[in-house]
Formats: C-alpha cells, sequence, structure tokens
C-alpha cells in the first residue's frame, strides 16, 4: 500500500470516529442505539492500522481480494443496521399504541 493512500484512508477512518463521537456527545445518536456505528468507527482506523489482519481474514474465507472481503463486512453491517431499525421501529409501534390505548381510555373517563 502506498503511503499516500495509508494516510487518506486513515484521515478518512478517524474523521469517520470522531464523528461519531462528536454526533454521540451533541445527543443527536442516542447513546443506546449507536453500538454498531461505535464498532464501524473503531473498526475503520483498525483495519487501516492492521491491514495485514485484513489480508489474513480474506485468505481464511477464501476470499479472492481484500476488497471483496471489504463488501462482505459492508453487507453484513447494513444488514444489522438494517435490522436494529426494524427492532426499534417495531417497540416504538407498541408504545404508540399503547399510549393511544391509554388516551383513549382516559378520554372515556371525562
Amino acid at each position: 500500500m502506498l503511503i499516500r493512500q495509508y494516510v487518506v484512508m486513515l484521515l478518512i477512518s478517524l474523521g469517520l470516529l470522531a464523528l461519531i463521537v462528536r454526533l454521540i456527545q451533541k445527543g443527536m445518536l442516542n447513546i443506546s442505539y449507536c453500538w454498531l456505528w461505535l464498532g464501524v468507527g473503531i473498526m475503520a482506523p483498525l483495519i487501516v492500522i492492521k491491514y495485514d489482519w485484513l489480508l489474513w481474514f480474506s485468505e481464511l474465507i477464501g476470499a479472492v481480494s481484500p476488497i471483496t472481503t471489504l463488501f462482505l463486512f459492508s453487507i453484513l453491517i447494513l444488514f444489522l443496521m438494517c435490522l436494529q431499525f426494524s427492532i426499534i421501529i417495531s417497540m416504538q409501534r407498541r408504545q404508540i399504541k399503547r399510549l393511544t390505548q391509554q388516551m383513549a381510555i382516559r378520554m372515556e373517563e371525562k
């Protein structure tokens, strides 16, 4: 890997981690929902620094190139994010249903 590529990838991955941490600090990203994002933010610079781990894992799973392994990880992360969002939406749907039922009961009492 060229030194210029290494520096650019490291800066981008550290910038992503800093952005995630800053969004959590400002309250724009809820701490209870951010674990997957923190994992991505921590793994991105780690993959850049320990590129040989990516090569080793690519060889372990039989991938032709490390890019294939990165795409595999990306698809897995997207799947996990969709699953997380589905869980959150389901929980909120149940809460909204419960709240509307409670409001209807209170309106009948008046």
